[in-house]
């Protein structure tokens, strides 16, 4: 077969205007998106107050010089390769895939600075393009207007002329190879272990063996079929073959596999078999499914589709021969592909080790102290998914408690009314009474360092005693590096906004020398972290742009070094509800990941330097877990170190974004499970670092018992937002008769309100603070204070002790078995239950 070399230029003709009307009609939507979206998130460049371009960090330039410029060459070539053949076809599928192809060199590019000790070129690479659906997903639905005006561009005059031809491409083979080969390398950690492996679970058809035998050939099957139709389709529009119309064709069939095992996950994902939950209440989860399969599945078909079309289009060039002549060499290499299918079940797991993040390693127990125990990790027991926290005496440890916001810098909107409380001693004494035995204390970069280079010893000194004074009633403390929106020198309350935006309001975290926002508006849209300076700020810290993110490490390993060896200290927060960045996920995830692992690597050094422990190191998705229930988050395996608890805020039905649209994308079940299977893809324990609702305690009082039940099917704790609220803070309405929603404060007469009871009992219902071995069954009953648990210990253990809580003044009612040496004791608020348990132990309290 001869090569067409010099096409009749009569030809080329509709296929150059439908190119340029697709490039007019791309830069049109990218401008519309720069000019009118208020959120950043749909615009490809740019959004409405960001700039399109500036040269402080390659985040800011790569997108239009980088991405834009691959967007319009990606959809470019296929038009131009089919010459005017299937134009609206062929314009859709190149835009959707010239979308992933952008968002993955962009991507790629913006991360370059940041590859060193903490971030391999090789994890930047796979998460570009494993990540890179989501960008593809907006040109999915404005492909089709593209494609309209290419398509109508291309039938002005006369419309080029073609006979379709069969043909027998061996350069599909060169895809069935590179897919299966795939298989056990880039696409082994694409759905299960990647930043959304979270997200697949039970029964998944994809072309990873990881998805199991069964998973794995009927992925490639869907795939390979979707992609064989798509290519011989056209591919019967070519009389000759060239190099680039075969490697044209091989990419764009390839997207079009992609998309189908997305679309074909997604509807599987949906079904209730897949989808269901025992004892959860209704959500749309299908909606984020759907996000995540068909995301994930335009990432693949373009990563595979760029590998098989350079690897296609060199074959064709070299091996013209092997164009699958009507002989006996098809059948050859037909069996090939399909033995090399075969074999991958069971050649995957040799080649590759597929596995989850190793967890914590076994350490020898010791001893108890007598007073608070200091906290690790235990490894993940037999059976189960998840390690868990305890103590160095082996025992398991439930931290339940309350968030602390009174040592954080709020921005105040009027210097005479305080926009926190005072924090004392009363203050622990009242929690250790609702049976609260940690304290999530939030903390403010700004009072740490108030000056760049400077840090406040008082503020230091402030944190002690608040840790002095926890501990003295039995309260851990997690160190929270606490921010809300980046940090109070955003507040404008003056900025000029418009198009549904209002003036970004201030909060607290980063200290003003740390806040470069490079001119953007200070407006906000459905939500304060998408304002445009707030992602820009984020994004110059995601990229260490002058050393601001290397001062806050060093702020943490002065934290670090102060609490080494403090057992009442459990552990470091490393940053709350982080903002997104103006590249989400790269630096919403990647980024994010990176600064996770360079701060527990200072922790870790300054604990050394202070003769210490390694404390926990609790670490958060972005601030859109918060507002979603779902996220990519930092890709599994980002840091080494093995004390890590995956600590995400679940405010499914409370304040997530879905809530204004009278949706439920998750309910409070489904996220808890979810962010269970997070937390199990890292190897880390799981911890709600912050969940709470703030209407009226009559109704959500409900949702908080559901909460607290699911907290105790997984056998996990969490923290419950906020203790008390000041009625300057910025979550208070400026006209607000009362602040808080736990212990209130009336802002009339300053005089504190007691706990609502639909709040309180939940929050205070029983549970085993401390317990020897692993839990097998927990469920409280906050209505009556009773409590029913079962827990099986091994015959290694040390400590036997057994620590439960139970509230209210009547004397618990027991029945134990495997228990020994039962005593109650009365303490303020409660009882106090101990023993020594033994093998399978039961302990039930009636009332």
């Amino acid at each position: 077969m001869t090569e067409q070399t010099s096409p009749d230029p009569a030809t080329r003709r509709p296929a150059i205007r439908a190119t340029a009307a697709a490039a007019v009609a791309l830069i049109l939507i990218v401008a519309a998106g720069a000019l009118w979206d208020p959120s950043g998130l749909l615009a490809p460049v740019g959004g409405s107050g960001l700039p399109l371009m500036g040269f402080e960090g390659v985040y800011r330039w790569a997108p239009l010089l980088v991405g834009l410029p691959v967007l319009l060459a990606a959809t470019a070539v296929p038009i131009l390769v089919f010459a005017g053949r299937r134009v609206f076809l062929v314009t859709w599928i190149a835009v959707t895939g010239a979308a992933a192809l952008a968002a993955a060199v962009t991507g790629f590019v913006s991360a370059i600075p940041m590859i060193g000790p903490h971030l391999s070129a090789g994890s930047v690479l796979r998460f570009a393009f494993a990540t890179s659906g989501f960008a593809a997903m907006k040109f999915l639905l404005a492909g089709p207007l593209v494609a309209v005006v290419a398509a109508l561009a291309s039938r002005i005059g006369r419309p080029a002329q073609g006979q379709p031809v069969r043909h027998g491409p061996a350069a599909i083979s060169v895809v069935y190879v590179v897919t299966t080969l795939g298989a056990v390398t880039f696409a082994a950690q694409w759905w299960r272990g990647g930043p959304l492996g979270y997200a697949f679970t039970g029964l998944l058809f994809a072309p990873t063996f990881a998805a199991g035998p069964v998973g794995y050939l009927g992925g490639m099957a869907v795939f390979l079929g979707a992609f064989g139709l798509t290519a011989r389709a056209l591919l019967r529009r070519f009389a000759l073959l060239t190099p680039s119309a075969v490697a044209a064709t091989v990419w764009l069939a390839a997207l079009i596999g992609g998309f189908t095992v997305g679309v074909f996950g997604a509807a599987i994902a949906a079904l209730p078999f897949s989808n269901g939950l025992a004892d959860a209440g209704p959500d749309s989860w299908w909606i984020g499914t759907t996000l995540i399969h068909v995301a994930a599945g335009i990432g693949y078909g373009a990563a595979t589709g760029l590998i098989g079309a350079v690897c296609a289009g060199a074959v064709w060039r070299w091996r013209p021969a092997l164009s699958f002549p009507r002989n006996a060499s098809r059948r050859w290499v037909m069996a090939g592909a399909v033995v090399l299918l075969a074999a991958v079940p069971t050649l995957g797991p040799v080649l590759v080790d597929f596995t989850t993040t190793p967890g914590p390693q076994q350490v020898a127990a010791v001893t108890a102290s007598g007073g608070l125990e200091r906290l690790h990790l235990l490894p993940a027991a037999d059976g189960k998914d998840l390690p868990v926290i305890g103590d160095v005496t082996g025992r398991q440890v439930i931290l339940r408690g309350v968030n602390v916001n009174q040592l954080i810098d709020y921005y105040q909107r009027d210097p005479s009314i305080p926009a926190t409380e005072p924090l004392t001693d009363n203050d622990f004494a009242q929690m250790a009474a609702m049976g609260f035995n940690v304290a999530r204390l939030g903390m403010s970069w700004s009072r740490l360092e108030p000056l760049r280079g400077e840090f406040d010893d008082s503020y230091l000194r402030q944190i002690s005693a608040a840790v002095a004074s926890a501990k003295a009633h039995g309260i851990y403390v997690v160190l929270d590096m606490h921010q809300d929106a980046w940090g109070n020198a955003l507040a404008r309350p003056a900025q000029q906004c418009g198009g549904g935006t209002e003036p970004t309001k201030g909060w607290d975290g980063a200290p003003a020398w740390a806040t470069l926002t490079d001119g953007t508006l200070h407006c906000q849209f459905l939500a304060r972290d998408l304002a445009p300076a707030v992602a820009t700020a984020f994004s110059n810290f995601y990229t260490d742009r002058d050393g601001i993110q290397s001062e806050l490490i060093r702020a943490w390993a002065y934290v670090a070094r102060e609490f080494a060896n403090e057992p009442a200290v459990a552990g470091y927060d490393l940053l709350n509800e982080p903002g997104i960045g103006a590249n989400p996920p790269v630096s919403s995830a990647l980024l994010l990941g990176r600064y996770y692992d360079a701060a527990i690597t200072a922790i870790r050094a300054a604990e050394r330097a202070g003769q210490g422990f390694p404390h926990l190191a609790f670490f958060e998705p972005s601030v859109l877990w918060s507002g979603l229930a779902f996220d990519v988050t930092p890709p599994p395996g980002f840091t080494s170190d093995r004390q890590i608890v995956f600590a995400p805020h679940p405010y499914s039905e409370s304040i997530t974004m879905d809530q204004s649209f009278g949706l439920t994308i998750a309910s409070i079940e489904r996220n808890l499970t979810v962010s269970s299977r997070a937390a199990a893809s890292y190897g880390a324990a799981l911890w709600m670092g912050e969940w709470g609702w703030f209407g009226d305690p009559a109704t959500d009082g409900a949702k908080v018992t559901r909460f607290g039940a699911a907290q105790d099917r997984l056998g996990i704790g969490g923290a419950f937002w906020v203790w008390k609220q000041g009625c300057g803070s910025p979550e208070t309405g400026a006209d607000a008769k009362t602040s808080g929603n736990l212990i209130g404060l009336d802002c009339v007469t300053g005089a504190s309100i007691a706990p609502p009871t639909g709040f309180a009992k939940p929050l205070s219902r029983a549970y085993p603070r401390a317990f020897p071995g692993r839990l097998d069954n927990l469920a409280a009953t906050p209505a009556d204070g009773g409590l029913t648990l079962s827990a099986t210990v091994g015959p290694e253990a040390v400590n036997c002790q057994l620590d439960i809580w139970v509230p209210g003044d009547a004397t618990p009612k027991l029945t134990t078995e495997g228990v020994a040496d039962i005593r109650s004791a009365k303490v303020f608020g409660g009882w106090r239950i101990t023993g020594c348990a033994h093998g399978t132990y039961t302990v039930t309290v009636r009332r």
